[in-house]
Parts: C-alpha cells; structure tokens; sequence
C-alpha cells in the first residue's frame, strides 16, 4: 500500500504531516507519487486567503490524477470548513484530532474529526527519523493578534509535559537526529506546572548526543534579557532569533494587539546580539495592513533598515475569517499592498545581501542534513541557519556530520563552501 501527502504552511502543518505519516509507515505504507498512491492528504493552511484557495484548487487537481484514492483532507482549512471539505474528501482532519487518526486508520478510513480541545498533548508521535527533527512544545494560542486566525484553527494554548517533551527528543536522538526545532505558535511563553522556556532548554541541552537547539516561533512580548543570556550559555542553543515585527509602526502594532512598539522591539533585538554578536536575526513583516498610511509604511521601512535582519518572509495583510482586523474600516488596496510588499523585498535583498558578504572567507561549524543537487556537494546549515552547499565533498561523510567549511562564495538565500583540511 501507498500514500502521498502535500503538505502547505509553517512548521506546525510540517510536523504534522510527519506524524501522520509516520502512522502509515508503522502500517507498512511507501511513500509514492500521486497517480500510484492507495491514500492521498492534502494538509492545509489558512493563514492568508491565497494559500485557503489554493487547497480547494489543489484537492482537484489531484483528485483528476488519481481518482481510486482514499482522499483525507487535513489542517488549519480542514479545522474550520469542515462541511465544505467533507464533500470532496473521505477523510476531514482538524488540526486537535490528529490522535484519532490511529483509530480511523484501523476501523476504515471515512469520517469527519473536528474536536475544540487539544486532545492528549503529551502523546508521543513518531518521527521519520530525519537528522534535524521538528518537536512541538506548545499547542494553540492564546495572543488573538487582529489580522490572525491561529487561535481559531489550533485552539486555546496548551504547554506539553516536559516529561513527554524529553521522552521524544531522546528517541529522537537514538535514531541518529543531531538537531530538534522547538515548536510553538509562541514557544516563549511554554511554562508546564512552573517550569518555563529556559528550564526546558536547560534540561534538554543536557541531552547527550544531541548538538542543536533551535526554537520557532518566539513573541517579542515574551523574550527578554534572559532568554538572550541563556542562548549564548546553552551550548546545544543556535545563535539564531526568529522574532516577528510585522509592522515598523507603533499605531498599527496597536490596532494587530501585538502588544509591544517598536522601541521595545528593537531593545529585544540589542539584548540578543548583545550576548550574541555573531548571531543571525530573522523576521516576519505584514504590509497593508488595515488603516496603514504611507506614514505607517515609511516606519516599517526604517525599522528595516535600523534593525538589519538578515532575512525575512513578508507578507500582504489578507483577511481571515473571525480575525477582527477584516471588520476594520479603511482596507488598503491591492495594488498598494503589491507595491508595498516589492519595496519591502527589494530594500531586504539588498540588507541580507550585504550581511551575507560577511560570511565570505568565514570558517564555519556545518551540521550536513542532505544531499544538494549537484553531485559532489552536500549540504548544511551553520549555527546561524545558513544554508550552506558544501563543494568536492568526499563522500566518506555522511548526513549528521558536523564538518568546519571555509566560505567560497555567497547566493542570493545560501553560501558555497569547501570542508578545511586543518
């Protein structure tokens, strides 16, 4: 038997499409492309109108590839349209049912499974024993941003036992992954009967055998100085920060209820690389939001250019179903928001070009994660979460590796690097 699955969004719908799929290989399925599978899941994502579309249009044009298939539907779309999904699917799983999925599977696959609770949290789901591992920390959130459908989709948040949280990182571990990615729709604010963020990434740093911490996604409100200190004291933590902004504007960061301005924000990002100078900071930025002026975007810009992050992923603001932010007066038009969002990555290119340079002639820590598309290379990501293809690789090494590589050259989103001899 086989299955083929496509996976849309964050890392959260990508560890989820993992546990699922784990599920099928204990049940002795084969991955396999999309005409020969015996099982089809499309996982959703609802964050921005474009990508809701994009499921529906996407379901129906595999279903005309592969019309025999048991057909389930999962994700962010799956937990809020379910009625519309479940007349084009066998299957419509929300994104706090993935427990049943087990069950489902052995009694025959047809149904619909929406919960509004966060089922069994600490349930420990398998891995596909890959060297870096996403492990989920937190479900849910509580924040309700105005332009965001997060806490409709993924529920209230829900902190999992640190117990069940080392148990699978172990496991992990013992199958040959080198690095875990934390996950959580605001790991910062993970507290389990006391223990809080730091604890848990002092305990889990204390793992042998692991030789990587990463975290995705922290709240600005919830990182502090003492996040940053642990950072560069934990020496399985990356030095690297993913902290959304959004938006460079004081006004308009009051009317997402992010819950911070932009002075603040910007003494977080001083506190991080005060303890971390070789670090990397990345981002996230929302143009044409409700009621942003010119004036309003004239401040994203210079926080831009202030901060100097080394990458971002920016977004147009689209309306979300029950985020307040789409019942505000004065939306921005598209062509604004088009002409906002090309200015944005221009301006950005140029600044993670230029701090990319930095890097040149670098000797750089590489953990290896897979095979690059040339033939002799192999490829990797530094502490810094670079990407970096690593050239005339003799390939004695493997995935899992830590190799030290000189920096050779500097692409528009990697670095070309060659492994240093002595």
């Amino acid at each position: 038997m086989k299955y083929y699955i496509k996976t849309f969004g964050c890392q959260m719908n990508e560890r989820d499409s993992e546990k699922i799929e784990s599920i099928l290989q204990e049940n002795g399925y084969e991955i396999s492309n999309v005409k020969d599978a015996d099982i089809v899941i499309v996982n959703s994502c609802a964050v921005r109108e474009k990508s809701e579309r994009k499921i529906f249009s996407e379901i129906g044009r595999i279903k005309n590839l592969n019309k025999k298939a048991k057909f389930i539907s999962m994700g962010c779309v799956a937990q809020i349209y379910p009625e519309e999904l479940s007349k084009i699917s066998d299957v419509v799983l929300g994104t706090t049912s993935l427990y049943e999925f087990k069950q489902l599977f052995n009694d025959g696959i047809k149904g619909t499974f929406i919960s509004n609770t966060i089922q069994n949290p600490d349930y420990v789901f398998g891995h596909l024993k890959n060297i870096r591992a996403y492990v989920d920390i937190t479900y849910g959130c509580n924040n309700f941003c105005t332009y965001c459908v997060v806490p409709y989709t993924r529920l209230r948040e829900v902190s999992r036992s640190y117990k069940s949280i080392l148990e699978e990182i172990k496991e992990i571990v013992e199958f040959g992954g080198k690095e875990v990615i934390l996950l959580g729709q605001n790991v910062n604010s993970y507290n389990y009967e006391g223990l809080n963020f730091i604890g848990l990434l002092e305990m889990i740093n204390k793992i042998e055998k692991l030789k990587r911490i990463r975290f995705i996604t922290s709240h600005p409100k919830d990182f502090g100085e003492d996040l940053a200190i642990a950072i560069s004291e934990f020496e399985k933590a990356c030095e690297h920060l993913h902290l959304p902004l959004q938006s460079g504007s004081d006004r308009i960061l009051r009317l997402m209820r992010r819950r911070y301005n932009f002075k603040e924000f910007a003494k977080k990002i001083e506190y991080f690389r005060k303890y971390n100078p070789k670090g990397s900071v990345t981002s996230d930025i929302i143009v044409g939001f409700p009621q942003e002026t010119k004036d309003d975007f004239k401040k994203t810009i210079f926080a831009l250019k202030e901060i100097q992050f080394d990458e971002i992923y920016s977004f147009k603001y689209s309306n979300r179903p029950f985020a307040k932010a789409s019942l505000m007066p004065n939306q921005v038009s598209e062509e604004e928001k088009n002409e906002r969002l090309l200015m944005v990555q221009e301006i950005q290119s140029k600044i993670s070009k230029q701090i990319n340079n930095r890097y040149f002639g670098n000797i750089e820590e590489v953990l290896l994660d897979s095979k690059a598309k040339l033939a002799n290379q192999m490829q990797g990501r530094t502490r810094t979460n670079k990407i970096v293809n690593i050239d005339n690789v003799d390939f004695t090494l493997k995935e899992g590796d830590i190799v030290f590589a000189k920096i050779k050259k500097i692409n528009k989103h990697s670095l070309n690097g060659e492994i240093c001899t002595n």
